[in-house]
């Protein structure tokens, strides 16, 4: 009977429960996700098109990119508070020394969490892989710097991805007919906003020679850390131009998982259900 009810629509009616538990219908795109979709993109066009809408809204991305340094930073031992850099503009993350004492406290975090679901076979596994992952990447300077240099564009495509999902799905929200197309707008612009920027550095020489400066002539920008760490650890030897290919491939990803997990919705409910069951 679940799956019979999953053809037929893809809205889960409030209060609606098979056996006490809210019925998930997978996605379908109707007359009303392909206005919300239009609106978002048209309205990102013409926003980014403008130079102080740009500007305006870029102080959003840059929010999320250094947000993304700030968490990664402190998940792998160093204290980190992002900022919007008024000398060079966009943003910098200030970070401090690496701090022994708080990986240990993620690593007792990650034994807790280990504890408490202990009972829940396949959750466990879930937690025990990232807690690997975790401890490969904080045991060695190289690997923790690649990750945080990484973790500023990774945001802003977590950010795209969640928003784009969000204006499809119309979930979580309070007023889904105003901010549904608001979610769509913004995730198109942080789209448009990343994969221009990852277009001019391998087109505009100016603005990649810019870009090389770093901050103040003194620190490296993203893009040349990654590809530096990669260099020096890895037999890879991508440069910039081979990283910034990667970054304009990986700014397809937000909209195309977005859109994956909501035509099949039904499905990924119930494999995260059976995680924490």
């Amino acid at each position: 009977m679940f799956e019979k009810w999953q053809d037929r629509s893809w809205v889960r009616r409030p209060g609606q429960t098979l056996a006490g538990m809210p019925i998930i219908f997978d996605g379908r795109m109707g007359t009303a996700e392909w206005k919300i979709l239009g609106f978002g993109l048209g309205a990102a066009i013409v926003a980014y098109a403008l130079p102080f809408t740009r500007f305006v809204l870029s102080a959003l991305v840059t929010l999320f990119h250094e947000l993304g340094h700030a968490v990664a930073g402190w998940l792998l031992g160093y204290p980190s508070l992002p900022a919007f850099d008024l000398v060079y503009g966009g943003g910098f993350t200030h970070q401090g020394e690496f701090r022994l004492s708080i990986v240990i406290a993620i690593g007792l975090a990650f034994g807790y969490c280990l504890l408490v679901f202990r009972g829940r076979p396949r959750l466990t596994v879930l937690i025990g892989a990232v807690a690997l992952v975790w401890l490969f990447v904080v045991t060695a300077e190289w690997r923790r710097e690649l990750v945080i240099s990484s973790a500023g564009h990774l945001s802003e495509f977590i950010l795209a991805g969640v928003l784009f999902y969000k204006a499809l799905a119309g979930v979580g929200w309070k007023n889904p007919s105003l901010e549904r197309p608001l979610g769509a707008f913004i995730a198109f612009f942080v789209q448009i906003h990343s994969m221009l920027f990852a277009w001019r550095l391998l087109h505009d020489v100016d603005f990649l020679a810019w870009y090389r400066e770093g901050k103040g002539g003194a620190l490296m920008n993203d893009l040349e850390s990654v590809a530096l760490d990669l260099h020096i650890h890895t037999p890879l030897n991508p440069g910039i131009d081979g990283v910034t290919r990667w970054l304009l491939l990986f700014s397809l990803l937000p909209i195309g998982v977005a859109l994956l997990w909501f035509f099949q919705r039904a499905r990924w409910y119930r494999v995260v259900r059976a995680l924490v069951a």
